[in-house]
């Protein structure tokens, strides 16, 4: 308990940074709160509102990644408050890792889903280390917003499959789970899963990402509205561009990805549409470091991108880490933005609006 509370209050030299959760004024126009950590790391986190206006974070934290016993956490922002909960540890299990959780709510069911992968923890393994090759895919949900989780259960089985980005409502109400498999050598392949039926534990179908060699975690967003037209954007393993394909027939067939202007080094990404019609993206604009973190703009679909804002810029020789974004708009216009800082905790930054990411360029 000792231990928890000064948590609570403790304060990193290299930033002066409190992890208490609380959302703050910040200096450049935004809001921002540092999330109270669970277990010693924390990385690759998800924020998704609920009807109520209720916020949802998810995360994974223990010793370090790969590790046994690290767990997926979870911490809600009650609406009309500032104060993020402390998080609660919702799936762990000894001798394996649990990384990449995905929240979803559903409107059908009135049920949150959180999905996450599982992966054999590190060990030797035939003179191998075990890992992504490994991972399976698990299921919790919960019918009073992020407050109580129903038991892991398994619905991925096959091994090698990994998540990271958020699920898309297709025209015809099903749901559209962008994910991949590992498939060893970094040559994975990514893909779309789609639930007809909106039950996990259903058959799902597949729709293969046309020349994903080497792309991951796609992060599909619908630029137009009842528009069977999508966009999907990939993190690259081998550190170069980030790709962006179409699909014409609402996720079930898509163009060959081809590259983007915008550098990736083989770190998380994910996009998204504004009330504008504008898409967002947030990634490292780099090809190596992951840092800084910026968001960038663009008004015709992905093509070109017009405007880019730092939105984090720590001095590297720190071994400040910033990566593995999230992000969305609520229904006032804010632009919620979420990732791993130094894989200490969680950042969750709001920018007031759009307009932000036009003022100013400044990494």
């Amino acid at each position: 308990m000792i231990g928890f509370l000064l948590t609570l209050v403790l304060v990193w030299s290299c930033s002066a940074t409190i992890f208490d959760g609380k959302l703050r004024n910040a200096s450049d126009g935004t809001m921002e709160a540092y999330m109270i950590p669970r277990f010693k790391s924390s990385h690759a986190s998800f924020i998704e509102p609920c009807p109520n206006d209720d916020l949802v974070m998810a995360w994974f934290s223990g010793s370090a990644e790969g590790e046994s016993d690290v767990a997926i956490v979870v911490s809600r922002l009650p609406n009309g408050t500032d104060q993020w909960t402390s998080p609660v540890a919702v799936s762990q299990r000894k001798g394996y890792s649990n990384q990449n959780p995905v929240l979803f709510y559903d409107t059908q069911s009135c049920s949150l889903y959180l999905f996450h992968t599982q992966q054999e923890a590190k060990k030797l393994v035939n003179g191998g280390i075990s890992g992504e090759d490994s991972a399976t895919i698990w299921e919790l949900q919960s019918s009073n917003n992020g407050m109580n989780w129903t038991s892991p259960r398994i619905m991925f089985a096959k091994a090698g499959s990994f998540d990271r980005n958020r699920i898309v409502v297709s025209q015809k109400q099903s749901w559209l789970y962008p994910i991949y498999y590992a498939g060893g050598s970094r040559k994975d392949t990514s893909y779309i899963k789609e639930s007809v039926t909106h039950k996990p534990f259903d058959t799902w179908l597949e729709h293969y990402f046309t020349g994903s060699d080497h792309l991951v975690q796609p992060s599909v967003v619908r630029p137009v509205k009842n528009s069977t037209r999508l966009v999907s954007f990939f993190r690259d393993r081998r550190a170069e561009y980030i790709y962006r394909a179409v699909s014409l027939t609402d996720g079930v067939t898509w163009t060959k990805p081809t590259k983007t202007t915008l550098p990736n080094n083989n770190s998380g990404i994910e996009a998204t549409v504004l009330q504008s019609g504008h898409l967002a993206i947030v990634y490292n604009p780099t090809n190596k470091i992951r840092n800084p973190i910026v968001i960038s703009l663009s008004e015709d679909e992905g093509v070109t991108w017009t405007h880019t804002r730092s939105l984090d810029h720590e001095t590297y020789s720190n071994g400040i880490e910033l990566s593995y974004p999230t992000l969305f708009q609520d229904s006032t216009g804010r632009i919620h933005v979420s990732y791993t800082y130094n894989r200490e905790t969680i950042k969750h930054k709001i920018l007031p609006n759009e307009a932000w990411i036009t003022q100013k360029a400044n990494y």
